[in-house]
């Protein structure tokens, strides 16, 4: 098979003959589904295909509800033959994490992790918030999908169309912005309202033998400066008004990181991001280096862990970078130890007494 046939299945639709309707019966509760369809060209359209280009797959979307989420995208820019599952469920977590912020976000997402996640601190245009976000890894942020919760604008849909980007979701695109993006031949460019609200529904995963687990959608409690600041500090020095908004931030961003998952945040923006480690040490080591790498100093910068710091090493190992201050869950029996090292290294640690752990 010839490297142009290989690409052509990357864009050949697989069709499927999933049923239009999916019920679920939770002890007499009825949750019903409708499969997506979108209209492109006069035909009827779903997913390109699955996870990978030889599994069929469709979307479906609670029954009856509004066209809020990536379930009521509305596509402006049906490119490289439509989403692929894998676009839609970036497109998801992105949203997950722009949801939180009243201000400009951009979140810039790599099978189901984000690469880089930026907000407006001063006066940024979206713009500049987007290319800060995808150079916070200029190289994880080659061929992304991009999501943002303001409409895009002819300046920014410029910024976007310097790199492969393969999606971008945003609540608009002004007439100048497609434009220039409809000059991309491959980009899908979807339109997104963005719902703020926790989700009610539940998440779902189906095991090897079918089997399902069913359990509430997560979504952090921590969604405002007020609920930080009442958040129990455990070290002698207290986080600065900065640090406070760095912090809740680098949360909001890890909770939407497959864990083990850290981040590192400073000036409005994510330094390094460590994703699906198997020992959170690892995770802050593979932060440090990517960081060094495309020369991010971490000094100043905060950290945000979704599951408790188990050893001591995890505080040393920041400490050398000059981290001023840390949000965890808090719960090791080695917390003692890590909030002594915290207060050696004048380094503020916020308990959240809430787990952020995401394996989906």
């Amino acid at each position: 098979m010839s490297g142009q046939e290989i690409r052509r299945i990357y864009r050949t639709a697989q069709k499927e003959d999933y049923p239009e309707s999916l019920r679920l019966v939770l002890d007499g509760q009825t949750l019903a589904y409708s499969k997506v369809h979108w209209k492109i060209d006069g035909q009827d359209r779903g997913l390109r295909y699955g996870t990978n280009p030889h599994q069929k797959a469709a979307l479906y979307r609670p029954a009856g509800q509004s066209s809020l989420g990536v379930g009521g995208v509305e596509w402006v820019k049906w490119g490289k033959d439509g989403p692929s599952a894998t676009n839609i469920e970036d497109g998801s977590h992105g949203l997950r994490i722009v949801r939180y912020f009243d201000q400009p976000a951009v979140a810039v997402m790599k099978h189901l992790n984000p690469s880089g996640v930026a907000t407006e601190i001063r006066s940024e245009s979206l713009r500049d918030i987007y290319a800060i976000a995808r150079d916070a890894d200029p190289r994880a942020a080659f061929g992304s999908v991009v999501v943002l919760n303001r409409n895009v604008d002819r300046s920014t849909a410029g910024e976007l169309s310097k790199t492969f980007i393969e999606v971008v979701y945003a609540p608009e695109f002004d007439q100048a912005a497609l434009t220039i993006l409809n000059a991309k031949k491959d980009i899908r460019l979807g339109k997104v309202r963005i719902d703020r609200e926790a989700s009610t529904h539940p998440d779902i995963v189906v095991l090897e033998d079918g089997s399902l687990v069913l359990e509430d959608s997560y979504s952090t409690k921590i969604r405002s400066m007020e609920v930080l600041k009442a958040l129990p500090i455990a070290t002698k020095r207290v986080p600065s008004e900065a640090e406070c908004q760095a912090l809740l931030y680098s949360w909001w961003t890890a909770c939407e990181v497959r864990s083990n998952a850290v981040v590192f945040w400073k000036n409005g923006t994510t330094l390094a991001i460590g994703t699906g480690q198997q020992d959170r040490i690892g995770a802050i080591e593979a932060c440090i280096e990517k960081a060094h790498r495309y020369g991010h100093s971490l000094k100043g910068s905060v950290m945000a862990s979704d599951g408790f710091l188990p050893k001591i090493d995890n505080v040393e190992a920041v400490a050398r970078e000059g981290v001023s201050a840390i949000i965890q869950p808090g719960g090791s029996v080695e917390d003692p130890e890590l909030i002594k090292a915290c207060d050696e290294n004048r380094i503020s640690m916020v308990l959240t007494g809430e787990r952020s752990f995401r394996h989906f």
